[in-house]
């Protein structure tokens, strides 16, 4: 990535109140983030993943059907160093090979609505409602069942079942396998959105199919001194 001046520049509206590089602000910059597309995507993609059944795969198809940036962008960079550059409203529709849809947007009560031939559900940190919740009381879970998503261990925090994987040299219940996938997707998601055209994925090779410039998004090149080395 191209360097950038650090700023700061307080009593702004930024959750800090501040328009910052750094801190809680790093996230509204493509230089170090990706948005509210792997912010709340990372909590939200994740489940919506796993509810699909999809924790080993990923999408074949990313459409930016509605991206609004807070600045203008050319071959899928911004053109203004000095205002945050991630999308701030967005629809983007990716499909996977057997027909499934999700979409990501930045509306809808910042949760994750599941719709199936049966009713629907939504949920997010505050509230939890939908036909199959409505139904619990005459229709409760069936034994065990909570058990099994939690892989049979402690029905804990992600903090305390964390610690306790790591005495047990056990998975957590958030495995690195899984995220690895709904995370691909969020990325997936920004690179379509700042580009402004749909991509196509193959989640085998992981690799973006038949655009250069797409795939140049995918790993980014280190600056000298910064470099990893395998």
């Amino acid at each position: 990535m191209p360097r950038v001046p650090y700023r700061y520049l307080a009593g702004n509206n930024g959750e800090t109140k501040s328009w910052s590089r750094c801190h809680y602000e790093f996230r509204w910059w493509y230089e170090y983030s990706g948005g509210k597309l792997t912010d709340w995507g990372a909590h939200h993609v994740d489940i919506a993943t796993w509810a699909m059944g999809k924790t080993e795969t990923g999408p074949i198809s990313i459409d930016p059907v509605m991206v609004k940036h807070p600045v203008p962008f050319k071959d899928g960079y911004p053109t203004d160093d000095a205002r945050y550059n991630t999308a701030t409203r967005f629809l983007i529709q990716t499909t996977f090979a057997d027909g499934q849809e999700l979409e990501i947007r930045h509306d809808r009560g910042n949760g994750i609505l599941l719709e199936g031939t049966e009713g629907r559900i939504f949920v997010n940190r505050g509230r939890l409602t939908g036909r199959a919740v409505e139904e619990l009381k005459s229709k409760p879970l069936p034994e065990g069942a909570l058990e099994s998503v939690y892989k049979n261990r402690s029905l804990v925090d992600h903090f305390r079942n964390f610690f306790e994987a790591v005495v047990a040299r056990q998975e957590p219940i958030s495995d690195v396998y899984s995220h690895h996938r709904s995370l691909s997707t969020c990325h997936l998601a920004g690179i379509a959105a700042r580009l402004g055209r749909a991509i196509q994925w193959d989640p085998r090779a992981e690799t973006i199919i038949d655009d250069k410039q797409a795939q140049s998004f995918v790993a980014r090149e280190q600056r000298q001194r910064f470099e990893t080395e395998a």
